[in-house]
């Protein structure tokens, strides 16, 4: 039996816009706040990354009409919190929530004679990972290079709606499995507080919207914040 299906996605726009201006400002006290740069000062720490989300082109099937093609997606915002752990001086482990919603632009059509049309709608994704990174044993006036691995849960709320009357409209949702690998930049500011810059790939399971089944994996460049937690209880 398929899971209840979600009606619209607007309310979910204010919360966005008002996570990111937190999590903008909280970027920035840290950094006027910023000393000399030590060791991390516990192995429990708080993290908050924001970034852009690309999806690119997305290959697509359609049962009902016998579509194919792809669908082009915009860019959008990606917001993600995280508690993590540092299981040794180099590796830790995050526990992290995700969001973003990418809205759809176009499809391209592989058998058809004018291809191209627009096309409304969008997918909001959750996702809930667990992520595994790797802090480089080399550090450089503070700066320090780590690799991260995660697998985890994907929710998606995706809507399509097409004007051509080549597809018909579907509002859906579906759960899948999610991975990641990346890497990136970290910069200790102070005892308690480092900045990061990151580059990641997510793939995931398709979508299955209705009679669609869609391709979905991106590409995200995040900044973040991690804030270790006044506590040694796991030494």
């Amino acid at each position: 039996m398929r899971s209840p299906r979600f009606r619209t996605f607007p309310s979910w726009q204010p919360i966005m816009k008002h996570s990111f201006k937190i999590l903008a400002l909280t970027l920035v006290c840290a950094v006027v706040a910023a000393t000399a740069a030590h060791a991390q000062s516990s192995r429990l720490y708080l993290a908050g990354y924001m970034g852009l989300n690309t999806s690119g082109d997305h290959d697509f099937s359609e049962g009902t009409m016998s579509q194919e093609g792809e669908i082009k997606n915009k860019n959008t915002f990606t917001l993600a919190g995280a508690l993590g752990v540092r299981l040794t001086p180099q590796w830790r482990l995050e526990a992290e929530i995700s969001h973003r919603s990418a809205e759809m632009d176009r499809v391209n059509f592989r058998n058809a004679t004018a291809n191209t049309f627009k096309l409304g709608g969008e997918t909001q994704t959750w996702l809930y990972m667990m992520n595994l990174y790797y802090d480089i044993d080399w550090t450089w006036k503070n700066f320090q290079p780590f690799l991260t691995a995660g697998l985890g849960l994907a929710s998606h709320e995706t809507q399509i709606y097409d004007t051509s009357g080549l597809l018909p409209n579907a509002t859906d949702d579906s759960l899948g499995f999610a991975w990641s690998l990346g890497g990136g930049l970290k910069y200790r500011l102070n005892p308690d507080t480092a900045l990061t810059t990151n580059y990641r790939y997510i793939g995931a399971n398709d979508l299955e919207v209705d009679s669609y089944d869609v391709e979905y994996s991106s590409h995200e460049f995040r900044l973040g914040i991690e804030y270790d937690l006044p506590t040694n209880w796991l030494d």
